[in-house]
């Protein structure tokens, strides 16, 4: 049994237990495996759960690209402020915008939806639809300023990895 992720807003109902599982499930069968502490660091995996037109529920599972793999499909970026990968919220939102016909119901995401793309992306496009995830890193500042935890420590407890 997985562990319940966070919420927001905070008094959503609780996550569908199928979403985190979902995630887990996609690294566990990507070739190579994506469940290493680096993996789990490198790659965010978002899954969200829908109901069709006939109330058939689904679950669309996305990860993000990384800088490192559009770099060897494309060649650097031309300047450092362009090094940016595709969230995979981004890529989820993509496929749902072509499937005009299904109704987001709950977004689950490792990490929590950066407060520059992604939560603005998910408010303007998903209102009242509940995120929730695992890993905040602005929950994990020190005294100084340092982080104490990153994602790949993190999702490995929530996981049992």
């Amino acid at each position: 049994m997985l562990r319940v992720p966070n919420a927001r807003p905070m008094d959503s109902p609780r996550c569908d237990p199928r979403l985190p599982e979902a995630a887990l499930r996609y690294r566990r069968t990507a070739n190579p495996q994506l469940i290493t502490r680096e993996a789990l660091g490198a790659i965010n995996v978002t899954a969200w759960l829908y109901r069709d037109r006939n109330g058939v529920e689904g679950i669309q599972v996305n990860p993000n690209t990384t800088i490192a793999d559009l770099a060897r499909l494309f060649g650097p970026a031309a300047t450092p402020d362009a090094e940016v990968g595709i969230h995979s919220e981004g890529r989820a939102a993509e496929w749902f915008r072509l499937r005009r016909d299904l109704r987001v119901l709950q977004i689950f995401s490792e990490r929590v939806p950066c407060a520059k793309m992604c939560a603005p992306l998910l408010r303007h496009y998903y209102p009242g639809v509940p995120w929730y995830y695992y890993y905040d890193s602005g929950s994990w500042i020190g005294n100084r300023g340092e982080l104490m935890k990153r994602a790949g420590d993190i999702l490995k407890t929530v996981y049992g990895l």
